[in-house]
């Protein structure tokens, strides 16, 4: 049973809790399992039996898959608030398809399937919440799949950054990635030392600046253009200088913090 208030109000903001009535909320809190883990913690291993879903409260929580070849694939970073394995309730075999692993501590809590099953069978208005919810999630998959599958290694850094834009008509960003070059080279499905040639030559065709684990956008008008959804796409990995596009903003660029880089 949970407890504290604190957490008990992050639990019940997650939407999966969120929409089911107050009854089946206390049941759900009622039957959850609290856990904390280190740093390099494995919390579920592919293939494994599923017969819970995890919502993360505190730490960050790396979903990934090993291929048959022993090669290590990043499916998703789990952040605090967000959930994970929660679909594979609905699945005729309920095994997990990742492994999970805390990239720092981890404070989590965990609930049975076969009660969250039991609960949407007597709340249909939260089975059409669900719905949306991992609607959304599907949407987001199938954008990084056309991400991976259509854009180049060049592109798809470049897109990573633009695609963590709140606004894309700023004229400068300042976005914390949070996320080791290792962690994001491999979420891109290309090795660390093909991300940081990239990163020179984004570089050196004046698209960004790097200062340490700091990259700095001179314009993100530029970068959309040559890299945005509208924009004429680099058609190979080799980035000229020359195709950068000239700033007549005159602002002063934000940051974009790469932290552990």
């Amino acid at each position: 049973m949970i407890q504290s208030p604190d957490t008990r109000r992050l639990i019940l903001h997650n939407p999966l809790i969120h929409h089911l009535d107050t009854v089946a909320q206390e049941r759900m809190l009622a039957a959850a399992q609290e856990s904390s883990h280190d740093t390099g913690a494995l919390l579920i291993r592919q293939g494994q039996d599923a017969d819970r879903f995890f919502v993360v409260l505190k730490g960050r929580v790396k979903l990934f898959r090993i291929s048959a070849d022993g090669q290590e694939k990043v499916v998703e970073i789990i952040h605090p608030g967000q959930t994970f394995a929660e679909a594979v309730m609905f699945m005729q075999k309920s095994i997990f398809p990742v492994c999970a692993e805390t990239l720092e501590p981890v404070h989590l809590v965990s609930f049975p399937n076969r009660l969250m099953l039991q609960l949407l069978q007597e709340n249909p208005q939260s089975c059409l919440h669900l719905l949306g919810h991992m609607s959304v999630r599907l949407h987001q998959r199938l954008g990084e799949l056309e991400t991976l599958t259509l854009q180049n290694a060049t592109q798809r850094f470049a897109l990573f950054l633009i695609q963590r834009l709140d606004d894309r008509s700023v004229e400068s960003a300042d976005i914390d990635l949070e996320l080791p070059k290792r962690l994001i080279a491999a979420r891109l499905s290309m090795q660390p030392e093909t991300l940081s040639r990239i990163m020179a030559r984004l570089r050196t065709a004046g698209l960004i600046e790097i200062h340490g684990r700091t990259i700095r956008i001179p314009s993100v008008y530029n970068l959309l253009n040559e890299f945005g959804d509208n924009g004429n796409h680099a058609s190979s990995d080799n980035v000229s200088a020359g195709s950068a596009v000239a700033d007549n903003t005159g602002n002063s660029p934000r940051m974009i913090n790469i932290s552990s880089i």
